[in-house]
C-alpha cells in the first residue's frame, strides 16, 4: 500500500491514532519535516500522492511536487494556508476534517473568558513568586457576549457560555437569522444579528470565530477597537490574520479596550510585528500557544479523518468525499 506523509507536529500528536489507521488499512503514514522546499523534494523522490498538512503556510513548491489527483489533507478545520487555487490548478484535491474539534475550541474559548474575567492570567504567576496581591473580579453571568462567526464552533460555545454559565449571547454572521429555523431556544442564543459594528459596541466580550478571507483579515483593528466598550475584550479563538496585532496592542496599552486572550497569532510561534509593541508585555491579556484543538480527544479525531479523507480521494476519488474544500 502506499506511503502517506504527516506533518511531524500533526502525527507527533496522534501518533497512535495513525498507526491504528495503518494497521487497519494498510497505508502507511510517516512522519515528514513539513517545511515546503524539503517537503516538495521528499514527495518528488518517493513518488508520494498525498501529504496530511498542520497550519505550516504552503505557497510554492508542494503544488508543483504533488502529482495531479494527489491530496492534501488539512489536520483541522482551517485551510487557508493552503493556496486552493494553486492546488486545483494542478489538479490536487484539498480537504478539511469539520466538526471534530468543535467541541474542544469552545470549551478553550470558554476557559479563555473565564481566567481573563478572574484574572488567572496574573493571579498564578504573581502568587507563585510570593506576591500575594488578591484582584477583584467579574462573574460572567448576565455579561454580553458577541460571537463573530457563528457556525458550528460558535454555536458549541453559544449553548456553554448561555446555559453553563447564563451569559447573554448574540450570534454575528453574514447570514439571515432564517437559517436557524427553530433551533434558537437549543442553541441559546439571546439576539442574532448581521449588524457586526452594533454587536461588538454592546458587548463585554467579543469572540472571533471566522475564517480568514479578504473580507476578514485584519478585520480586528484600530477601527474595530473604537467601537468596542472601553470595558471590552476580545477574545481571539480561530485565526490569527483576524487581527491587526499592533493594532490591538495599541488598544490595549491605552486603554482603549479592558483586555484580550488570544489563542492564535499571525506568525506561529509569536513574533511582534514590532519589536516595541509585543503582546507579552502587557498585564491585560492572557495569550495561550494555539492550543484550543489540541486536546486528546480532537486530535484523534482529527488524525482518523484527515486519514479517511486521503484514502477515500486516493481509492474512490475527491466526489466520494464530503470535506473536500476546493471544488
Amino acid at each position: 500500500m502506499q506511503t502517506i506523509y504527516v506533518s511531524e507536529i500533526s502525527y507527533n500528536k496522534a501518533k497512535e491514532t495513525f498507526l491504528k489507521v495503518a494497521g487497519d488499512t494498510g497505508y502507511t503514514f510517516e512522519a515528514v519535516n513539513e517545511e515546503e522546499p524539503h517537503l516538495a523534494r521528499a514527495i518528488e523522490e518517493n513518488g508520494i500522492k498525498a501529504f496530511i498538512a498542520d497550519i505550516y503556510p504552503y505557497e510554492n513548491e508542494l503544488y508543483s511536487a504533488l502529482p495531479a489527483g494527489g491530496v492534501i489533507a488539512r489536520y483541522g478545520v482551517g485551510h487557508d494556508s493552503i493556496d486552493k487555487e494553486k492546488a486545483s490548478a494542478e489538479g490536487i484535491h484539498v480537504a478539511n476534517t469539520p466538526g471534530v474539534l468543535d467541541n474542544a475550541v469552545a470549551e478553550h474559548a470558554c476557559w479563555m473568558i473565564g481566567g481573563f474575567s478572574r484574572h488567572l492570567h496574573t493571579a498564578h504567576p504573581a502568587t507563585v513568586a510570593g506576591n500575594w496581591a488578591p484582584e477583584g473580579g467579574v462573574e460572567l453571568r448576565g455579561r454580553k457576549v458577541a460571537i463573530l462567526g457563528f457556525g458550528r464552533i460558535g454555536q458549541n460555545l453559544c449553548r456553554k457560555l448561555k446555559f453553563g454559565f447564563g451569559m447573554h449571547v448574540t450570534g454575528v454572521d453574514i447570514v439571515d437569522e432564517s437559517v436557524f429555523g427553530d433551533q434558537k431556544i437549543e442553541i441559546g442564543y439571546a439576539d442574532y444579528t448581521t449588524d457586526r459594528n452594533a454587536a461588538i459596541g454592546d458587548a463585554d466580550y467579543v469572540v472571533l470565530l471566522m475564517a480568514v478571507v479578504p473580507e476578514t483579515k485584519h478585520i480586528a483593528n484600530a477601527e474595530f477597537f473604537k467601537q468596542m466598550k472601553a470595558s471590552g475584550v476580545l477574545v481571539n479563538s480561530a485565526r490569527g490574520a483576524l487581527v491587526k496585532e499592533n493594532d490591538l496592542y495599541d488598544a490595549l496599552k491605552s486603554g482603549e479596550i479592558a483586555g484580550a486572550a488570544l489563542d492564535v497569532f499571525e506568525m506561529e510561534p509569536y513574533q511582534p510585528q514590532d519589536a516595541e509593541k509585543d503582546l507579552r508585555t502587557l498585564n491585560n491579556i492572557l495569550v495561550t500557544p494555539h492550543v484550543g484543538s489540541n486536546t486528546a480527544e480532537s486530535n484523534a479525531a482529527m488524525a482518523a479523518t484527515a486519514a479517511q479523507n486521503v484514502i477515500t480521494i486516493l481509492e474512490n476519488g475527491p466526489e466520494a468525499c464530503s470535506h473536500i474544500v476546493n471544488g
